[in-house]
């Protein structure tokens, strides 16, 4: 049984409706136009039965026309009715060669001769009304004229003639053709649907377990390949998406085993003189939870809020909190003044995370008495160090999560990985270049740069202010 909403259902009960009112149509045009407009009937049928009768035309060896064979039916018709239609063959002088009436002169108007630019016109010999059709043979050789003659009460009988025969024979045929086409509607609707319901229940068997599976496109209609293929390609990046939490959660344990594994030793020693180095220890694991928990939101799009941010205010002020540090490593900090302010759609919060974690990490990275540069322009801004730089084999592993360089001990590895997931979710692209000495990053806003396919790019949205302090790479 067929639900109400589904598919089968609408497309047959929309067929048959759209064969019924064409069918509705097609009876209503016809009857107007017999009843209400004759001459429409009586023209077709002129031009009908010349056709017939000047393809019918047979010629002798002088190219006079001798005889007329034409359909049985209207054969009949002109032996059986030769006062009611009529044909006649004619030349240009107006001299009949064929008649089925065995008339000898050509029809013309009351009182005038043979005149074959007439092309139609009426006459009444005996009271009985004849309308007559003219036409010229289109051939080469001598020129001749069919001449077709119908009677009113002819034409009368054709068009009145609408009993309770023929109403109740259309009735049964347009029955008996709705059912006929209602069946092929089902069989084809059925035989399009069954491939869709194989598909379905492809999809209802993925699970967490089998994501690897994909829907097969062979055997379905052209107008929902699109659609698999978009599912399919949504179920790659849920994959890859749950091979990323995958890994990152076996990281994460892996990251978080160690140091605690080394402060349960020291609590089990009781060696007071290791104090120092647990507070570290707790230290670290606080920031590495922090960033964490910041890597964490700065992933998910309902956390941004966009509004019309500045960013050299931003930079500005993450000079400002970051000031200690780089004196305390005897590291300047210099930046470029723009003549007009820039504005761009941002969550300040999340931009004031980007730019304190590369102005730390370039700080960490920079020798005692040189210089770290924060440069804007209209595009977006560059962070450069002075520092050793970076391997051009480790350039592209220098955004990936929990990836520290030989000298970044004591470090989590998650600061560039934020800074680059606050840059795809703005629709930024954040890059980095070894700048011989030191390393450049740079964030540009227009996002011209494409982000590597390994990453989520999360829409652009913004996130709440207060993620957290900056963590260093």
């Amino acid at each position: 049984m067929m639900k109400l909403n589904s598919l089968t259902g609408k497309l047959l009960f929309a067929s048959t409706i759209a064969l019924i009112l064409t069918t509705a149509f097609v009876a209503i045009l016809s009857h107007v136009v017999i009843t209400y407009f004759p001459r429409v009937m009586l023209e077709a049928d002129f031009v009908g039965n010349e056709r017939q009768l000047s393809g019918g035309l047979v010629f002798d060896a002088a190219d006079r026309p001798i005889a007329v064979n034409v359909n049985p039916g209207l054969s009949s018709v002109f032996e059986v009715l030769k006062d009611d239609v009529i044909y006649r063959v004619v030349d240009a002088q107006g001299k009949v060669l064929l008649a089925s009436d065995d008339g000898a002169h050509p029809f013309a108007a009351a009182g005038q001769p043979f005149n074959p630019q007439l092309k139609r016109f009426n006459l009444a010999p005996d009271g009985n009304l004849l309308h007559v059709a003219t036409f010229a043979l289109n051939r080469p050789g001598p020129q001749y004229y069919v001449q077709v003659a119908r009677s009113e009460r002819f034409q009368q009988a054709l068009t009145q003639n609408d009993g309770g025969t023929v109403r109740l024979t259309t009735l049964i045929m347009t029955i008996v053709a709705l059912l006929i086409f209602s069946a092929i509607v089902l069989c084809t609707i059925y035989r399009l649907v069954k491939p869709v319901q194989k598909v379905s229940l492809a999809a209802s068997r993925i699970t967490p377990r089998n994501l690897q599976a994909r829907l097969a496109t062979e055997s379905l209609p052209c107008e929902l390949v699109p659609l698999i293929t978009a599912f399919n390609g949504a179920l790659d990046r849920l994959a890859n998406g749950y091979r990323v939490q995958q890994e990152f959660l076996a990281t994460t344990a892996h990251e978080l085993k160690t140091p605690l594994a080394l402060m349960r030793g020291t609590v089990e020693l009781g060696d007071s003189s290791d104090r120092a180095q647990l507070l570290a220890d707790i230290d670290a694991m606080s920031r590495q939870i922090q960033q964490l928990l910041q890597l964490a939101e700065c992933s998910e799009s309902h956390n941004y809020i966009m509004a019309e941010t500045d960013p050299t205010v931003v930079v500005a002020d993450a000079i400002v909190k970051l000031d200690r540090l780089a004196d305390s490593r005897d590291v300047a900090i210099n930046t470029n003044a723009l003549v007009q302010p820039i504005l761009i759609k941002a969550d300040r919060a999340a931009l004031a995370i980007l730019i304190r974690n590369l102005l730390e990490n370039a700080i960490q990275h920079a020798p005692p008495g040189t210089t770290v540069q924060v440069l804007h322009d209209e595009n977006g801004l560059t962070v450069r160090d002075y520092g050793p730089g970076i391997d051009q084999n480790d350039l592209p592993k220098i955004f990936l999560r929990f990836w520290r360089g030989a000298d970044s001990e004591g470090r989590s590895g998650l600061g560039l990985a934020i800074c680059q997931q606050i840059a795809l979710a703005h629709g930024w692209t954040i890059s980095v270049d070894a700048a011989n000495p030191g390393a450049t990053f740079r964030i540009a806003f227009d996002g011209t740069e494409q982000p590597s396919p390994e990453e989520y790019h999360l829409t652009s949205t913004s996130l709440q202010s207060g993620i957290g302090e900056p963590a260093t790479p």
